[in-house]
């Protein structure tokens, strides 16, 4: 009879350790899935916050072709800005940009590498590196920089309107 007693002791035992690691593989499993659904909304404050950075950027850049006279082309002046210096391409303070006639800064070519050459002109960081895509809108006067979940912030190259579209 003590050996039944022992062998019912030894289940219980297994069956309480079981019970714990179903328990702990489904609050992993449930700690997992807000973690990944979250990594798509951090994705779209990155971009948020790019929009309002760029909102800012544009703005100086307006001021200071305002300043110098209105030039076809200048040198951008970011020593007081706070870029990431490391991502950096150029070295600070010395982005020059083409200017449209209205005054807002626009890519050397019509193309998507130009696209891409303006948002690391105005922002200070390639757009891969942190997962944008950049796209050239059908009539060439739009660049569009689009998160991994489809959020996109377009800049309108005539009119330097940015717009911040979001699936939320």
């Amino acid at each position: 009879m003590q050996s039944q007693q022992q062998a019912d002791g030894e289940l219980l035992q297994m069956f309480g350790k079981v019970i714990a690691i179903v328990l702990l593989l489904t609050l992993l499993g449930i700690l997992g899935v807000r973690y990944f659904s979250s990594v798509d909304k951090l994705g779209a404050q990155g971009l948020r916050v790019d929009h309002n950075k760029m909102l800012n950027v544009l703005a100086m850049v307006k001021a200071q072709w305002l300043a110098k006279g209105r030039p076809a082309e200048m040198r951008l002046e970011w020593d007081d800005l706070a870029f990431d210096r490391q991502e950096s391409v150029e070295p600070a303070g010395q982005t020059l940009v083409k200017m449209s006639p209205g005054g807002w800064p626009i890519p050397d070519t019509d193309d998507l590498a130009g696209c891409k050459q303006l948002w690391r002109q105005l922002l200070g960081r390639e757009p891969g590196t942190q997962q944008v895509v950049t796209e050239l809108g059908p009539g060439g006067d739009v660049c569009s920089f689009i998160a991994n979940n489809s959020d996109r912030l377009s800049y309108q190259l005539s009119t330097g309107r940015v717009i911040f579209l979001t699936n939320e």
